[in-house]
């Protein structure tokens, strides 16, 4: 599966930018075809419900 991780404070971004993006606050915060999912724990709640493909 291809990724790309972003540095938000490489991008000189605050963990304000990061909620008006993805709607959360902590990070990771995942977002898979520009649909916010949101962090590690609702990631592996799809994996387990087996709706990743990849």
């Amino acid at each position: 599966m291809k990724y790309e991780e972003i540095d938000i404070e490489e991008r000189g971004w605050s963990r304000e930018d990061l909620f008006d993006l993805t709607g959360g606050r902590t990070v990771p915060q995942i977002v898979i075809d520009g649909q916010p999912v949101g962090g590690y724990d609702e990631l592996l709640k799809l994996d387990h419900e087996g709706k990743l493909n990849g």
